[in-house]
């Protein structure tokens, strides 16, 4: 329901236009690149293999500034676009907009954590919760479901069975891999799947070791590093001909603790909102239950975190192309799902209530969400091995 005040907000320079937001004259395109990556491999595949790799929070600026650490990609530049990710950029909402080709707005997954109106609480959206079956909380088929052909999706062993593979890889069988064999596992799942197959891979460490040090740091050099040789060897190895897709699912940028601001430390803020959701870089608020209540939280925001975010209304975040098309329909079983206050970060900042986020939350360096150019844009390679 739109609030008083709701009019489109002055866009900072700092922050992309909404990936939706093409029909509305700005920059952006009609839809984000990532949603017609894997919907052209599988509505209308070409002979033979294809093999997509993902390299979670590898994004294209980031790719663009440490060309000297991943020669098999410098090689490849010339084979290198670079195209937007939906919104918030963050992996869980990317990756079911992959497998799907559909919009946040349409999957429902609005998030890293995303209110889960039925219990009105956050439902963390790569582990799931007891209580929450996965293919009736995000029922829209996956592409695969919709048009078959053999699939294998690779993945850290750990990933087996996970909610997030219930919700987005249905369709595609699982082969998981150890620490040290990612290579042999996908090289195996490319022969298991024959000539006209299709393989996914899932490379996460870079965005595990960015979270925890940060891109501004060796460890995560040398994870990058580490990334770009896997692609060598699996291009080296994969049988000839073999399509190589490569793409990310978010960027990153670093915070520090000079650019956090809680929102335990403002209680009558934090008051006003009864459910947390997303992420520090993507902060999805629903308010309580009580007259102005989301006036107040909105208007108390924007006064608390000035330039540091851009705060919208739910109203604005439908209204503006951020979730989905402008114009679109939001599907009932998704409309609790949208938040009643949506903050964006920007610069470095971080935004949260960190009293209602598990310890390491507040410890993370690197950090996504957001609609800085770091975080939106990801690259998309495509070679033929």
């Amino acid at each position: 329901m739109p609030v008083p005040g709701a009019a489109l907000p002055d866009w900072p320079e700092d922050l992309l236009p909404p990936p939706f937001a093409g029909d509305s004259g700005s920059d952006a395109p009609q839809s984000p690149g990532l949603l017609g990556l894997l919907a052209s491999l599988v509505r209308d595949p070409q002979p033979g293999r294809d093999l997509v790799v993902v390299l979670d929070g590898v994004g294209a600026d980031l790719l663009a500034e440490h060309r000297g650490l991943t020669p098999v990609l410098r090689r490849l530049a010339g084979s290198t676009s670079r195209i937007r990710t939906v919104a918030p950029t963050t992996t869980a909402t990317a990756m079911v907009s992959l497998l799907t080709g559909e919009p946040p707005l349409a999957h429902g997954v609005l998030g890293y954590t995303t209110r889960d109106p039925d219990r009105d609480e956050p439902l963390n959206q790569i582990q799931g919760g007891p209580a929450v079956v996965p293919e009736e909380w995000m029922p829209v088929p996956t592409l695969l479901e919709e048009h078959p052909r053999r699939a294998i999706q690779v993945g850290p062993a750990k990933h087996a069975g996970s909610h997030l593979s219930r919700v987005a890889f249905r369709g595609w069988e699982f082969r998981g891999h150890g620490r040290h064999d990612a290579v042999d596992t996908s090289l195996a799942a490319l022969r298991a799947a024959g000539p006209e197959g299709l393989v996914h891979l899932h490379v996460d460490q870079v965005d595990h070791t960015g979270h925890r040090h940060g891109v501004d740091s060796d460890a995560w050099r040398t994870a990058l590093a580490d990334a770009d040789s896997l692609l060598g060897a699996l291009l080296r190895r994969a049988p000839t001909g073999t399509r190589v897709h490569v793409t990310a699912d978010h960027g990153m940028v670093d915070t520090s603790p000079q650019h956090l601001v809680d929102l335990a430390d403002h209680p009558r803020l934090q008051s006003l909102a009864s459910v947390v959701a997303g992420e520090a870089r993507a902060l999805a608020l629903t308010a309580v239950d009580a007259p102005g209540a989301v006036a107040q939280l909105r208007s108390g925001l924007q006064e608390l975190l000035g330039e540091r975010a851009l705060v919208l209304t739910r109203d604005q975040v439908l209204r503006i192309g951020m979730l989905g098309p402008i114009g679109a329909s939001v599907p009932e079983r998704v409309s609790g799902r949208v938040p009643d206050v949506l903050v964006l970060a920007r610069g470095r900042w971080s935004v949260d209530d960190y009293s209602r986020r598990p310890a390491r939350t507040r410890a993370m360096i690197g950090v996504h969400g957001s609609l800085t150019s770091a975080e939106a844009w990801v690259p998309l390679v495509r070679v033929d091995a």
